[in-house]
């Protein structure tokens, strides 16, 4: 994955791209519904990680 959120552009900080000594990324035990999805740009859909803070602000509406 690349390193870059495709909502806000910052830092995703994908662990999955990291060297394996590091683990595992922060994303791996948390929730993605599918409004987190539907804000993801179409042609990044699968092939970038948003980063903590997104998912964050995406799953907190109401």
């Amino acid at each position: 994955m690349e390193d870059k959120c495709p909502i806000c552009q910052g830092e995703n900080h994908c662990g999955n791209s990291l060297p394996k000594t590091h683990g595992s990324c922060w994303c791996t035990n948390k929730v993605f519904t599918e409004e987190v999805f539907r804000e993801i740009p179409e042609e990044q859909l699968y092939k970038k990680c948003i980063c903590e803070k997104c998912l964050a602000c995406i799953t907190t509406k109401k």
